[in-house]
């Protein structure tokens, strides 16, 4: 790990959303909205990088009255300031339907994700259908991959925890990026979809260097952000795999630590002023 970027240096601090920017209710505390208009007055832009659908995420940050650039579906699909799409990658027809089908064989249940709607095989995690705002359950995952607009896939087996199944499924499917944002579902994207390339897509349309990128998370997703921007940063929280790869640790997201975190930035830029 290379050495982290001073925090006067840094201009914009790429957050992801459950478990970092948001708290466990998934809202955004009046704590962490303030500081995000703080840290922008000083220069900050804060941008938002999540696994959740772009259509959800929107949802999301609108109720709490924030916007800029956003990248959905763990970076397959990137928007800038006012929405506009940046970059999209997603499963060709006949890719995706023989990826499903060494799936369905490893005897996952399924879900399939694009800008706009979410299809859940009817055993998948009941949790997640109540957490996430659209559900299109009148179609089937083959339905919505056939289509050619698929951003992500999902998969989950009973009684075992992502991780568990990580080794599985990277063995059947190839050419893609396997990942989780939480313990109960493996996140399959196209070969080019990450955070990582969603921050590269956003800092050159920002104008900002990968150095004076600071980026905050929680989950195995937010490693390839870690090792793209300029200084990491993972929640109290995090993952022991996200604590280890981080310059430092700030407090979880049921206590602000992205407010915590903006607060240091913009402490550290105009102390560098005077």
């Amino acid at each position: 790990m290379t050495g982290p970027t001073p925090m006067g240096m840094i201009r914009l601090v790429a957050a992801d959303l459950d478990g970092t920017l948001l708290d466990r209710d998934g809202q955004v505390t009046p704590r962490v909205r303030a500081a995000v208009a703080t840290a922008r007055s000083a220069g900050v832009e804060v941008a938002y990088l999540t696994g959740r659908p772009l259509h959800d995420a929107r949802v999301v940050l609108g109720a709490a009255g924030l916007s800029g650039f956003l990248a959905a579906s763990n970076g397959a699909v990137v928007c800038d300031r006012d929405g506009a799409v940046l970059s999209r990658h997603v499963f060709e027809g006949g890719f995706g339907l023989g990826l499903v089908g060494e799936l369905r064989g490893l005897g996952l249940v399924l879900g399939a994700v694009t800008e706009s709607d979410l299809v859940l095989d009817s055993e998948f995690p009941a949790d997640l259908a109540r957490e996430w705002c659209v559900v299109a359950n009148d179609r089937t995952v083959e339905d919505l991959v056939r289509g050619g607009a698929v951003l992500k896939l999902l998969a989950a087996r009973a009684g075992q925890r992502a991780d568990e199944l990580t080794a599985v499924v990277r063995d059947v499917a190839e050419d893609v990026v396997v990942t989780y944002s939480t313990h109960r579902f493996l996140e399959i994207s196209p070969r080019a979809a990450d955070k990582g390339a969603a921050l590269r897509v956003i800092a050159a349309a920002a104008g900002v260097a990968l150095r004076e990128i600071a980026c905050v998370g929680d989950m195995p997703n937010d490693l390839v952000m870690f090792g793209t921007g300029g200084l990491a940063v993972a929640m109290g929280n995090a993952d022991d795999q996200v604590r280890a790869a981080a310059h430092l640790v700030v407090a979880g997201n049921d206590a602000d630590g992205v407010a915590e975190l903006l607060a240091r930035i913009v402490d550290a830029r105009v102390a560098e002023v005077r």
